[in-house]
């Protein structure tokens, strides 16, 4: 067993808790973690035992977060197992210089945020917020919706640039695929090209991605390297007919640079999912921004999203306690941040 003392009981806490439905742990979670690992013991937060009560009693943490102030506490802690995809609020200096392993649930939600970034491209490319705006009106509108940019366009012959294809860039090229677009994308790794995917561009070499494609998708993990990588200069590089959809993180697109190119008509337009400050405050310039589409960061929601990311970690949590740490799945590189 990995670093525990053999006369050490085993404590694994469950941090899943949430006043959203959604992200609580599936019902009979703690009783299947007993029948199925009777040597361990299992803690779980609640109002009366919050993380900080907690966590200096846990060897396995299974949470959404893991705030900084929280992890000296952390004594014991070996493992920490996240439902999320993102890990960039766990990768603090701390955390990433300890020896503490991290693995996330990268994969599960694939297919849902493709759906909401090929949903988002559709919108975009048929005009169909200004077509909900003339609902609420109860006007018919389709003379401005012909006589004013951007006009509505088919997506076939269309090309989709995928900045980060990853689990989300790869479902998202097959459905661009089946719409007849050309995909091309950007990919940090040098695993195989999807049969999807026209051409994959080193990351040196976005610049060439973004004057060739009529929709951006940015779908990477943030890190250091992606921080901000859409500034004024990249979108100066688009097609002034070009759309741009942010399913990733919102720290991905500089703000001014996006807000300066919606208002002054740079690009088509965009699709944002995500932000740098969320929930969105009410008196944000960007409710009011041009050709722009808001979501509320729901892209890789789905109601099965707990349940598959908790058999994950179950599937995990017995490599862990048979000592194989190097079969634990999406085992997270805390330097390179994914």
């Amino acid at each position: 067993m990995p670093k525990s003392r053999q006369s050490q009981e085993t404590v694994l806490l469950l941090n899943v808790d949430s006043h959203r439905a959604i992200w609580n742990l599936p019902a009979g979670t703690v009783e299947e973690i007993g029948a199925r690992f009777p040597r361990i013991k299992v803690l779980k937060t609640s109002e009366k035992t919050p993380l900080r009560a907690a966590i200096a009693q846990a060897d396995i943490l299974y949470t959404w977060h893991l705030p900084r102030e929280v992890f000296p506490l952390a004594k014991r802690l070996q493992w920490v197992h996240t439902p999320a995809a993102g890990v960039d609020h766990l990768l603090y200096p701390t955390f990433v210089q300890s020896d503490v392993l991290l693995t996330n649930s990268r994969g599960l939600a694939g297919d849902a945020m493709a759906d909401h970034a090929f949903s988002l491209i559709l919108a975009l490319a048929r005009r169909l917020p200004d077509a909900v705006r003339f609902q609420v009106q109860h006007r018919w509108g389709q003379e401005v919706l012909w006589t004013t940019p951007p006009p509505p366009v088919a997506l076939q012959g269309k090309v989709l640039g995928i900045v980060g294809l990853g689990g989300v860039g790869a479902h998202l090229a097959a459905r661009a695929r089946a719409f007849g677009m050309t995909v091309v994308a950007t990919r940090w790794s040098s695993t195989k090209k999807p049969a999807s995917v026209a051409k994959v561009y080193p990351p040196g070499e976005l610049s060439e991605l973004l004057a060739e494609s009529d929709f951006v998708a940015l779908c990477p993990p943030l890190t250091a390297q992606t921080r901000g990588m859409i500034g004024r200069k990249e979108l100066r590089r688009m097609k002034k007919s070009a759309f741009l959809v942010n399913v990733g993180r919102g720290e991905l697109v500089q703000d001014a640079a996006i807000i300066a190119a919606l208002r002054e008509g740079w690009i088509g337009g965009a699709a944002l999912d995500v932000f740098a400050r969320e929930p969105l405050p009410r008196n944000s310039v960007f409710w009011n921004l041009p050709r722009l589409l808001i979501t509320p960061h729901y892209a890789g929601t789905y109601p099965e999203h707990v349940t598959r990311a908790t058999a994950l970690f179950l599937e995990n949590l017995k490599w862990f306690l048979a000592g194989k740490t190097k079969r634990l799945k999406n085992l997270v590189d805390k330097g390179r941040g994914y």
